[in-house]
């Protein structure tokens, strides 16, 4: 069954180490040329994707940083923003104290003259009043009675008095 032929095996040799001898002259100089160029392209490619990943992880890192500057920048305009509001509120409330007292002032100042008119008013009017019972006082005997009856007829007059002082006033 199996039994070995040395012809066989020598023509077997010739044939594989001519094949081979052709192969390496003809064909195995393009193969490792062609695989030298794919193994060069390969290596490029890789070159280009380390090179596009360390230009990303750079681009990623200015973006941290703009982000990072952008919201120092938002933060500080913010600070800036609520010290500018806090600074109008305090001098809109200055503003209103102050107003504030210069009308209170003004109100005591107008109160102060209003009360000096109504007591020089009302002087005058007791002025007048005194005079007006003297001057009818005189006028009249003076007996009890009639003593009275001028000074309840007086009386009855004040209100008509008061009333113009009033408008006056």
């Amino acid at each position: 069954m199996l039994s070995v032929n040395p012809g066989l095996i020598v023509w077997t040799l010739i044939i594989f180490l001519a094949l081979l001898g052709i192969l390496a002259k003809t064909a195995w100089k393009p193969l490792l040329a062609s695989l030298k160029t794919r193994e060069k392209a390969i290596a490029d490619s890789l070159d280009r994707a380390e090179q596009a990943r360390a230009d990303a992880e750079r681009m990623i890192a200015e973006n941290q940083k703009e982000r990072v500057r952008a919201e120092e920048e938002v933060q500080k305009s913010l600070r800036e923003g609520r010290d500018y509001a806090e600074k109008m509120r305090r001098d809109l409330m200055e503003k209103a104290k102050l107003e504030a007292d210069r009308m209170l002032v003004q109100a005591r100042q107008e109160i102060e003259r209003d009360t000096q008119n109504a007591i020089r008013q009302l002087r005058n009017e007791a002025a007048d009043l005194a005079i007006m019972a003297t001057s009818k006082l005189l006028d009249e005997n003076m007996n009890d009675a009639r003593h009275r009856s001028v000074v309840e007829r007086m009386i009855a007059e004040l209100p008509e008095k008061n009333g113009k002082a009033a408008v006056a006033a």
